[in-house]
């Protein structure tokens, strides 16, 4: 190797160099922080290294590993590389759009000539009644849009029709007889013989409590009915009912309504909450379970909530609800909502927003904590007609030894129709029975649902 020219500094040397086996090559070398140049003859050594790598037919080549780098502190003497060139990858060539595009005035070839005699029969059209301007006989008719077989799924001629459930938009704040909260009356201690505690269903514990405990003298909890909408996230998604109020223009109030409630809502009408307000003041007054208080809770302003509920749609099943649904994170809408009553599967579109106990209308019932669940059974047995006045007040009061006034019909008819026709009561509705309660404590932060 005859040596040519060395240029050298502290930052770059360049070397060119000679030898039999190697063309003329130009080797480069760049350093940072040090002042110390390289020895030519090592730099020159180096280069000739690389190239004979790339240019000899041997595919693997002994590294000698240098101290001090950080990479290959632990590597060890035995190392090598492998310098094989990359690989050739050949693309097929395109014949041009030029090459392919013939020339204007070039004649068309066999293949692109077609006899008419050759060709399909054309099927026409009618457009007979596009010529007549006043024929209304084939105006309002659509011919059906072809789908695809694949796609599409066969009609069902025995689908029952979906109902339309309406639900009561304006306020319950004049439903419910005022004053909306009457604090207890004395403080007499409750009567557990009265009646039994409640153990129709097996209670679901709220986080952080894990069981029941009824030996607290002193302390105050409270039960949660809901009249419309509903109650917190956690709650209903542990599976708290949830409550709406039909419409007292509904056509068939009467079967819309359930006699008992069966999955996840309760359905109120305008007597129902009436009736429930009134029977709570009935248990407040008798005293036989011990301090009550009660108190009616209106939703927010019917303007506020109804524009937030535009968006939302709850679906509900005239006669059965699934139990196990989860109902949307926004309170329920009052908008009139579709059913199918053969699937009895509701869709509810959720919304983003947590609900609280503000964005639904609701009862509170104020007792001593070591009486809840006998109090439980008492709002279990709550009933109602849609006539009020042929309600059987001492049938709804005999498990627990309450007295109610009797009505001018409790004998079990209706009076006489006409012709001496005497007429059945209208039956009993059971709204609480079936359904599931939260009780809170004395910060209303839920304890169990029963």
């Amino acid at each position: 190797m005859s040596h040519r020219q060395v240029i050298g500094d502290s930052a770059r040397t360049r070397t060119i160099y000679e030898t039999q086996s190697l063309p003329r090559c130009v080797v480069h070398q760049i350093q940072y922080g040090t002042t110390a140049a390289a020895a030519a003859k090592v730099l020159l050594q180096e280069g000739a290294n690389i190239a004979e790598q790339v240019r000899d037919g041997r595919i693997w080549h002994s590294v000698k590993v240098k101290v001090g780098y950080d990479s290959m502190k632990n590597a060890s003497s035995q190392v090598l590389t492998i310098s094989i060139p990359p690989p050739d990858i050949k693309f097929p060539q395109s014949a041009r759009v030029a090459d392919t595009v013939r020339s204007w005035a070039e004649p068309p070839t066999a293949e692109e000539i077609f006899a008419l005699d050759d060709l399909e029969e054309f099927e026409s059209t009618d457009l007979s009644n596009l010529f007549h301007k006043n024929d209304t006989r084939s105006q309002g008719t659509k011919r059906p849009i072809p789908l695809n077989p694949e796609y599409s799924e066969p009609l069902n001629q025995d689908e029952p029709h979906k109902k339309f459930l309406r639900l009561d938009k304006g306020s319950l704040h004049r439903i419910i007889p005022q004053p909306h909260i009457k604090l207890s009356k004395s403080f007499i201690p409750p009567d557990f013989n009265v009646i039994k505690a409640y153990d129709r269903t097996l209670p679901i514990y709220l986080h952080p409590h894990l069981s029941y405990t009824n030996d607290d003298n002193f302390g105050r909890r409270a039960w949660i009915i809901p009249a419309r909408g509903f109650l917190p996230s956690a709650w209903t998604e542990a599976g708290a009912s949830s409550a709406v109020v039909l419409d007292t223009q509904h056509p068939d109030l009467s079967h819309s309504l359930d006699r008992i409630t069966i999955g996840p809502t309760i359905k109120w009408s305008h007597l129902a909450l009436a009736e429930f307000w009134k029977y709570l003041n009935t248990l407040r007054d008798l005293n036989n379970l011990g301090s009550l208080g009660i108190s009616f809770h209106p939703a927010q302003s019917a303007s506020v909530r109804l524009e937030r509920e535009k968006e939302k749609v709850a679906l509900l099943d005239s006669s059965e609800m699934q139990p196990g649904l989860h109902p949307p994170t926004t309170s329920l809408s009052q908008s009139p909502v579709s059913i199918d009553s053969q699937s009895g599967q509701p869709s509810i579109t959720s919304g983003t927003r947590p609900l609280s106990l503000r964005d639904c209308d609701y009862f509170k019932v104020y007792h001593d904590s070591n009486i809840s669940m006998h109090l439980r059974r008492a709002l279990d047995l709550f009933t109602f007609r849609l006539d009020s006045e042929e309600e059987e007040q001492s049938e709804q009061s005999g498990e627990f030894g309450m007295t109610f006034p009797e009505s001018s019909n409790s004998s079990g008819l209706t009076g006489k129709e006409e012709g001496g026709r005497m007429g059945r009561k209208k039956p009993k509705y059971c709204l609480l029975r079936g359904a599931r309660l939260v009780l809170v404590d004395d910060r209303s932060k839920g304890v169990l649902i029963a």
